[in-house]
């Protein structure tokens, strides 16, 4: 497969903050591309996740069974995302795969 062509089964992440909570979930890191150092993008293998945490008001938190990396994704950017505790973690496993 060429580079220039995007493969149907991966997803690229550069919000290091999103691939940490990606891989707190539970997704799995398929390469980091380095082609632009600046603009490193961490390259997942599209999947359905088991569950995610969310909530609608910050108080009640429900279960989203089945989630996909958009789904993650979309919950996160609109802060109704709640993030598991290994999460901090993972941030510190990303900014290592960065500074490597």
């Amino acid at each position: 497969m060429s580079n220039d062509v995007k493969s149907v089964t991966e997803k690229q992440v550069g919000d290091m903050y999103l691939a940490a909570a990606f891989l707190a979930y539970g997704a799995s890191l398929q390469r980091v591309d380095r082609g632009d150092v600046k603009r490193q993008k961490f390259v997942f293998g599209q999947a359905t996740l088991p569950s995610i945490i969310i909530s609608d008001d910050d108080v009640q938190v429900k279960t989203f069974c089945q989630a996909t990396l958009e789904d993650l994704e979309t919950f996160f950017i609109s802060k109704r995302l709640w993030l598991p505790p290994s999460y901090p973690d993972a941030v510190r496993g990303i900014k290592s795969a960065i500074h490597s």
